[in-house]
């Protein structure tokens, strides 16, 4: 059985082809705890100091000190975009995805100071501005994600390296997904399904061809059978599928919420959905870079 899943609009991530399918949009990260909030920024990366020259970044907000940084030398001629797999920004400097047009997602890519004393991938970070400004105080193999959009913080991830017909990540468990038009590309963390060993806030959903921990979006109360509209609307454990492949799922809604399940062993999908058994996530069995303890399943209607 094939499935595919909502795409989670906000990171523009193109899911493939697995599990039960669902069409549509997700939630935007604004309502998960999200990287895409209010436009705009307001000064040089956390951690700036003073010191002899300053360089004015053009934030595209079009304020003359929106964004000035301190770098210790002048960059007059900085690109005017740049790669974050090549890394191709002058010493000092990383390549960052940004919102060039004031939105509040990712559409291209800057050259921006590197903050003094940065943080490393999977340490805490802070942004300027917003999380899509592209200023953050993470090292130069990372970017600040996940973003709080009432604190500014969040945590570093590594930027993918190779390039975009075959990228790789650090991590042989990690994956990376490239998305903005090429312009966000990180590595993500694999997780299990069966087991959610997500951090607290977060949920082990399917995500591309892989599974990934995002920002638990779901509604209070929602529970396995309720109705949902996004790939993170259904709380840890569960996961937003089909209405037609869920039995008894209400036909006017998007999907509904189904468990995840180990395929092995016995089968506990009939005592939790009624009419539904525990169909492989995978058709031809888990691919081996996928990183989970037990082969998953979801409980859905086989017919």
């Amino acid at each position: 059985m094939m499935i595919s899943i909502r795409p989670l609009a906000a990171l523009c991530l193109l899911l493939l082809a697995c599990g039960p399918k669902i069409s549509g949009e997700s939630a935007e990260e604004g309502e998960a705890s999200s990287t895409t909030e209010a436009p705009g920024t307001e000064s040089g990366p956390p951690g700036s100091s003073g010191g002899p020259t300053t360089t004015p970044l053009d934030t595209g907000e079009g304020t003359a000190d929106s964004g000035v940084v301190d770098t210790g030398e002048v960059w007059l001629d900085l690109p005017t975009s740049c790669s974050t797999f090549a890394q191709d920004c002058p010493p000092g400097f990383k390549c960052m995805p940004w919102a060039s047009d004031g939105g509040n997602s990712w559409n291209a890519t800057r050259c921006v100071p590197i903050a003094p004393d940065p943080n490393a991938p999977g340490e805490p970070c802070t942004v300027e501005g917003s999380g899509v400004s592209g200023l953050d105080d993470c090292d130069g193999t990372s970017m600040c994600w996940d973003v709080d959009p009432d604190t500014l913080e969040g945590h570093c991830v590594s930027f993918c390296s190779g390039d975009e017909s075959d990228p790789s990540c650090p991590d042989p468990c990690d994956w990376c997904t490239i998305t903005s038009d090429g312009a966000l590309n990180i590595c993500f963390d694999d997780c299990d399904p069966v087991l959610q060993n997500c951090p607290e806030g977060q949920a082990c959903y399917a995500v591309s061809d892989s599974f990934a921990c995002v920002a638990d979006a779901s509604p209070p109360g929602a529970t396995v059978g309720s109705p949902c509209e996004y790939l993170n609307g259904c709380p840890p454990g569960l996961m937003c599928i089909d209405v037609g492949a869920v039995p008894g799922c209400d036909s006017g809604s998007a999907g509904c919420c189904a468990p995840f399940c180990p395929v092995d062993g016995v089968d506990p999908c009939p005592g939790l959905v009624p009419g539904s058994e525990c169909l492989p996530w995978f058709e031809g069995g888990v691919p081996p870079e996928v990183c989970v303890t037990t082969e998953p399943g979801i409980c859905a209607s086989a017919a």
